[in-house]
């Protein structure tokens, strides 16, 4: 829950996140205020309190010089001994042709508890073209555990009005790093057929030193009134061949109204080397609360735990699910709907 005071030169928010059962999360409020001292330099302050763990707070300035943006922030003293720490960055955006930009950062932080320091720097260029954006950046850092390196590059390319297809990859290297992620994925939108695929290896640190190789495949055929959907995902640790595992599901929404649907859907997990499997079924209702915004409210007799984000423990849960595209606000064609 949150509520907010917005009116020039301030502005203020107060936010509480309360766990509704068991878990890992921590009832948690956050009060933020800012006050603009000009039409560049804003001073803020940030307090989250942890009702179990304790506070943490920041003071904060932040400022905008043409297209340089400068940022200082102060980590106050926490019980737990975490703070005491200030922080400065800058950040600003070159323009070096009509389809070629250039992206320059720097950062220090000084702990003075600790009396120790880092600092940071990275350069990123960007290529914009129709149907065609590229990126390529650096990283570097010097601190306490050493000089580090981080150097990452995509593409995306725009085949049709339909289809896209998209390339990254990262490698980060030094101060006790040593870590490579590449993906490659494509998203089509049609009339009546929607898809996103991904294929994403990672190793090194950034796997937690447990190299996997993952995919994923999502479908959804819709019509006036109602909606299929279909997925497959899969997962290997390189380190262990028996580890690998396929999941699959598949749903469906019939929507009564606008505003009102019914739907049910289906999951299967197996790891073909062990035997073992898993299946998970659910019904559920979703109410449009806002345009793009609907909340579902479902119940799954047996549970799941699978691969992604398709968690739901058994018995009722609630999701949020959000549309934001150029349909939303009305911007869309005439006749297309918010559903998800």
């Amino acid at each position: 829950v949150g509520v907010g005071y917005h009116r020039a030169p301030v502005d203020v928010d107060v936010t509480h996140s309360q766990p509704l059962g068991g878990g890992t999360l921590d009832p948690t409020t956050t009060v933020s205020a800012r006050y603009a001292l000009n039409e560049q330099v804003t001073l803020g302050v940030t307090d989250q309190l942890n009702w179990r763990t304790g506070n943490t707070a920041a003071i904060t300035l932040d400022s905008r010089v043409g297209a340089t943006n400068y940022a200082a922030a102060y980590d106050l003293p926490g019980s737990g001994g975490q703070g005491n720490r200030a922080r400065f960055g800058v950040t600003t955006t070159l323009p070096v042709s009509d389809q070629l930009s250039a992206g320059l950062r720097g950062s220090a932080t000084y702990d003075l508890g600790a009396a120790q320091g880092e600092v940071g720097a990275g350069a990123d260029l960007t290529y914009k073209a129709e149907g065609l954006t590229a990126a390529a950046g650096t990283d570097v850092t010097a601190g306490g555990k050493g000089f580090g390196v981080v150097l990452r590059g995509g593409v995306s390319g725009q085949l049709s009005d339909q289809l896209t297809l998209t390339a990254d990859g990262l490698v980060e290297f030094g101060a006790g790093k040593n870590g490579q992620r590449a993906a490659l994925g494509y998203a089509y939108r049609g009339a009546a057929v929607n898809s996103l695929g991904s294929v994403r290896y990672v190793n090194g640190t950034l796997a937690g030193g447990a190299p996997e190789l993952s995919s994923t495949l999502a479908a959804e055929y819709r019509q006036a009134n109602w909606a299929v959907r279909g997925g497959l995902d899969t997962r290997t640790l390189l380190n262990d061949p028996g580890s690998f595992t396929i999941q699959g599901n598949v749903g469906g929404t019939y929507y009564f109204t606008d505003y009102f649907g019914l739907g049910a859907w289906g999951r299967a997990l197996v790891q073909p080397s062990t035997g073992q499997s898993q299946y998970g079924m659910g019904l559920e209702a979703s109410v449009r609360a806002l345009p793009g915004t609907w909340l579902t409210a479902g119940y799954n007799p047996v549970g799941f735990s699978g691969l992604g984000n398709t968690y739901t423990r058994q018995g009722a849960y609630l999701r949020l699910d959000l549309t934001l595209d150029e349909t939303l606000g009305g911007l869309g064609s005439a006749g297309q709907t918010d559903r998800p």
